[in-house]
């Protein structure tokens, strides 16, 4: 595997996004992605959308495969994949935008690489060298990251998404276990409190 900087393995350099003040929620224009509507489970949250007029949305455009890293902040350095969005989006101006390079490295993989201890040691580093917890396009283009062969790329990714998949499963089934366990335990209590079950001393 070789090692390279960020900057050596994106299309262009790195971008800010727009300056612009969040106030229209008009779903025919680009949504206006922000760093307050990314979750942390990596998804934007659907209740904070708002919006951008097209003609101020139109430099800032996001493309398939594009990651947005965040600059400044508590959510400094927490990155949001653009993939499988249904219409066009925008980013806001504490964002920077990494479009990857397809023929040196595959999007997921990079952004795979984001949720790493090797990217969370990295950050580490940089807030050591700063009273202030700010990452910006100039740190971030020095960003060393492992870079293996397309082909194995793909073996990574796959095999983390299947992983991935199954603790998911696990996790929403133990979910579905607790809820039902507190719904029965809520319901013990109310019954033995009023009556309605008998209970006898041993």
């Amino acid at each position: 595997w070789e090692v390279k900087k960020l900057k050596y393995i994106i299309l262009n350099k790195l971008m800010y996004g727009a300056n612009e003040s969040a106030e229209e929620e008009n779903k025919d224009n680009p949504r206006y992605i922000r760093i307050t509507d990314i979750g942390n489970d990596g998804k934007l949250i659907d209740e904070t959308f708002k919006s951008l007029p097209p003609e101020k949305a139109e430099d800032f455009l996001l493309t398939e495969g594009d990651i947005l890293f965040a600059r400044s902040g508590a959510t400094v350095g927490k990155t949001y994949h653009f993939k499988n969005y249904n219409g066009k989006a925008c980013f806001a101006g504490y964002l920077i935008k990494a479009s990857s390079n397809k023929d040196i490295i595959s999007s997921d993989f990079l952004y795979l690489f984001t949720k790493s201890g090797a990217y969370e040691s990295w950050k580490g580093s940089i807030f050591n060298q700063a009273t202030i917890q700010n990452i910006g396009a100039d740190k971030y283009a020095y960003l060393d990251v492992p870079l293996p062969p397309l082909n194995e790329q793909q073996s990574i990714v796959h095999y983390i998404e299947s992983e991935c998949s199954k603790i998911d499963f696990k996790k929403a089934r133990t979910e579905e276990l607790i809820e039902l366990l507190t719904e029965y335990r809520t319901t013990l209590i109310s019954e033995a409190v009023t009556g309605k079950i008998k209970i006898t001393e041993d």
